[in-house]
């Protein structure tokens, strides 16, 4: 009995989708050679139903540019084997292909050959393949057109009963590399696996990980592209112990880092919005709790920029006008005071941690859905651009990926002051549109790992250079001499009067006087800028939201300011200061959650002893 090529790879399309692999796109599968590749080198076709006619395939599969989709052909017929001596457990089938002999193997012994092959690497033809971990599934590696060509040399002189498995693999080393055995890191040089938020995954991630390795000696990097935008290798070499090491950087959305996690493909989780109830529940039982300190890390701030055509006269929208253009109810920029112009919307995908946020934070906070009318974008520079060059567009996107727009001043409400995205906005979360940047690593992550040591890095001083130098928000701290508006209160600008601002604001968990995650972090932070900057007085100012009565509020505010203070007074910083300001000076609307949350805060302020002491009045 026969079939076609094409039949048989139209069954393996809804064998794989079946099993849950993601849509599979007929067309490109049969005429882009990479793209067919970087599937089938993502499954074992030994355990589908059609595996034994995919094998007389296989090679021509991964190997040819243009398959002959019509060729037929020969289904095997199924029939009783009687074991013998003589008989080995691996059969291997020849097949006439075009007049010219080739050897099929079994399709455990094509994996085998196929991590062999990892041996090899060519700078100039890259195609996917699997690097297989006893700790972890399978991920992509490197290999070569070469090494499929090994793979077919080293199988030609197999003849059934003539060579078992170990002589297969045997064969293929000395044909590789006959004077060198393998190496554990040419065999499988992974170091850790990460994925997840684009917005950290396509710029940041890399930046982060080759500062890492420099600081280990490492001193060649390369960042391997796939045909899939968002999927990356950084290659790092390190000359000094000969070593090479691949870290996939796979950065398809925030909530693609946790499934991630759940289906164990990789170690570390990035994420541009905290991890979701939903998600802690169904990762505990593998991980541990992922919002402990040991496991949540903020690497990072940015701001969500509301980006518009430079060409647009508008300079600033609150929130609610947001949810109104982004649902389509605002259709012509007339109606906000600008041109007479449709407006073109632009939203990031629906597995981005920028959407995420911008859902939250925006649309239902007002009650609204995305316009049915917007275009969807997986790419972050690319929606920056497409706004760029679009008359009337509008999106939303990480603050280092304006680019050529134009960012908006953003206030909370129609009656609050329009907020730039600025360094210092962002880094005090003032900002009505400001984020976290996470990654989330397990508790299974071992102390001495690879993976462990970048997280140590990346929240490190130096770590936190590399965040700014990439176009993001460090959370290093630093003093300014911000502007007082005369919209503040009066008894906010008596009380720092000669004195600077610290970029960060300690803020609790919710409901509470226990500090956050980052704020734990940033204790040691403050202590760090004190010790660089000698002479220098502090002073802690609570404040807290406007519900309820006045007078129990300032004296939650103030509770809150001392919280902050004994954490600090053990850390041996010396506080001049400590005042509880109230509800005074709201950075966020009082009606919502999260704008209450935001307001309970506590601002720390540094003066030197050579200028006027603190204000005690309000103390």
């Amino acid at each position: 009995m026969k079939t076609t090529v094409f039949d048989l790879i139209w069954k393996l399309k809804r064998e794989l989708e079946r099993q849950g692999h993601e849509k599979i796109d007929l067309h490109r599968f049969t005429h882009d050679q990479e793209y067919r590749r970087s599937i089938l080198l993502n499954v074992d076709i030994t355990e589908l139903p059609i595996s034994k006619p995919l094998q007389q395939i296989y090679t021509d599969l991964l190997t040819t540019d243009e398959l002959e989709l019509i060729k037929e052909v020969e289904l095997p017929q199924e029939e009783p084997v009687t074991p013998s001596s003589n008989t080995p457990e691996t059969s291997i089938e020849v097949l006439n292909h075009n007049n010219k002999p080739i050897y099929i193997i079994s399709g455990v012994i094509i994996i085998l050959l196929f991590s062999l092959s990892f041996m090899l690497f060519d700078k100039t033809t890259e195609v996917q393949s699997l690097a297989h971990n006893t700790q972890a599934p399978a991920i992509k590696k490197t290999v070569t057109i070469e090494s499929a060509k090994a793979i077919r040399d080293a199988a030609a002189p197999l003849i059934v009963g003539q060579q078992d498995p170990s002589s297969i693999i045997k064969n293929y080393k000395n044909k590789i590399q006959p004077s060198q055995p393998a190496t554990k890191s040419q065999a499988s040089n992974i170091a850790f696996r990460i994925q997840g938020s684009n917005t950290i995954g396509e710029v940041l991630a890399p930046e982060l990980i080759k500062a890492f390795y420099k600081s280990q000696g490492a001193t060649d990097f390369k960042l391997v592209e796939s045909h899939i935008d968002v999927e990356k290798n950084l290659e790092v070499y390190n000359q000094s112990d000969r070593s090479q090491r691949s870290i996939p950087i796979y950065a398809h959305g925030s909530s693609t880092g946790f499934k991630a996690l759940a289906n164990r493909k990789t170690d570390l989780a990035m994420a541009s919005r905290r991890i979701k109830d939903k998600e802690v529940k169904q990762l505990t039982a593998k991980y541990g709790d992922l919002r402990s300190k040991s496991t949540e890390h903020i690497i990072g701030m940015d701001g969500l920029a509301v980006i518009i055509n430079p060409n647009n006269p508008i300079s600033d929208l609150n929130t609610e006008q947001l949810a109104k253009i982004f649902s389509g109810t605002i259709k012509n920029w007339k109606e906000l005071g600008g041109k007479n112009q449709d407006v073109a919307i632009f939203a990031r995908d629906s597995n981005s941690g920028t959407w995420d946020s911008f859902k939250s934070m925006i649309l239902k906070k007002h009650g609204a859905t995305l316009s049915a009318d917007a275009t969807r974008i997986e790419s972050s520079v690319e929606l920056s651009d497409l706004v760029s060059k679009t008359p009337g567009a509008i999106g939303f996107i990480g603050l280092p990926y304006v680019l050529r727009a134009k960012a908006l001043a953003i206030s909370d409400d129609q009656h609050g002051q329009p907020i730039y995205p600025t360094s210092f906005t962002i880094s005090t979360e003032d900002y009505p549109l400001v984020r976290r940047l996470y990654i989330y690593e397990p508790s299974t992550i071992n102390t001495q790992s690879e993976a462990h040591k970048f997280i140590e890095f990346a929240l490190s001083k130096e770590g936190q250079e590399v965040v700014k130098q990439a176009g993001f928000i460090s959370q290093n701290v630093y003093n300014i001499k911000p502007m007082l508006t005369d919209n503040l209160p009066q008894k906010y600008i008596q009380t720092v009067k000669n004195a600077q601002r610290l970029s960060l604001n300690f803020r609790f968990n919710s409901g509470t006087f226990v500090l956050d995650n980052k704020a734990v972090r940033d204790l040691e932070r403050v202590v760090q800028f004190f010790e660089t900057n000698p002479g220098q007085q502090a002073m802690l100012i609570g404040f807290s939201d406007s519900i309820g009565d006045p007078l129990g509020n300032q004296s939650l505010s103030l509770q809150r300011a001392k919280a902050v203070e004994s954490a600090l007074i053990s850390r041996g910083i010396n506080i001049k200061n400590t005042i509880g300001l109230g509800e005074m000076a709201p950075i966020a609307s009082n009606t919502t959650k999260v704008g209450r949350e935001r307001n309970r805060r506590v601002e720390i302020w540094v003066n030197s002893n050579a200028t006027t002491p603190f204000n005690t009045a309000t103390r």
